[in-house]
């Protein structure tokens, strides 16, 4: 984040939190549609088993960022995405050769429509269990996953005041075929999902990460007995 960001004062900061409900299972490889129904069949106890867990420990990300950033003078509020309902227009850069970034859509219209100076757009591009297949053989072990987007938009410019591509991953350790309710797995997911969340706690904090508007970012695809 631009630490300038917090020179403000008696600001208010829209959030929109796009998250899903209920983890899923991403299959990953080269799939034919055969070799997905035989995989969907094979994998049927895992879904059900992520339907019994949610993302609330995510998405009580609000209350987090909402103490924080009212520590700093600004007023946190929550957004429901209206994209569709304000249609909006591609951004063009004003000039392309220099080093400031704008959000890809022109979301100024959201100062008025919401009464706020900021926008943070925290979106949850995938979230659950991965695993690859070559056909509908199994490659390797399924993987917990948290992959969000994050962007912090100054709505008087729509220029991008911080920007984050955050993915969390990591196996479990030992034993993961653990029916019915693969308890490393679950272990698993659930910490992915709180590191994620600790990313951008830390990285939206007053001097808590460095500057930085472009994409990054955080990765952990080892077993959790081998992370420090």
């Amino acid at each position: 984040m631009e630490q300038s960001f917090y020179d403000s004062d008696n600001k208010t900061v829209g959030l929109i939190l796009e998250v899903p409900v209920v983890p899923t299972l991403s299959f990953e490889g080269n799939i034919g549609l055969l070799d997905y129904a035989i995989i969907s069949a094979a994998t049927a106890p895992i879904s059900k088993h992520l339907e019994t867990l949610d993302t609330q420990e995510f998405v009580a990300i609000s209350e987090d960022l909402s103490h924080s950033l009212e520590v700093e003078g600004f007023n946190l509020v929550r957004l429901e995405n209206s994209e569709k309902k304000l249609k909006l227009s591609k951004f063009k850069d004003p000039d392309t050769k220099d080093t400031t970034y704008f959000a890809k859509k022109d979301y100024r219209g959201y100062a008025e429509e919401h009464q706020i100076d900021y926008l943070l757009k925290l979106t949850a591009n995938r979230v659950g269990l991965a695993r690859p297949y070559y056909g509908f053989i199994p490659t390797d072990s399924p993987r917990a996953v948290f992959n969000i987007t994050g962007e912090m938009i100054d709505l008087s410019s729509n220029q991008l005041l911080w920007y984050s591509n955050i993915i969390q991953t990591a196996y479990a350790a030992g034993e993961w075929d653990e029916a019915p309710s693969y308890p490393g797995l679950t272990n698993t997911y659930y910490i992915v999902m709180n590191n994620a969340k600790q990313n951008i706690l830390t990285a939206l904090a007053k001097n808590g990460a460095e500057d930085n508007i472009l994409p990054t970012e955080a990765n952990s695809d080892m077993p959790l007995s081998e992370q420090e």
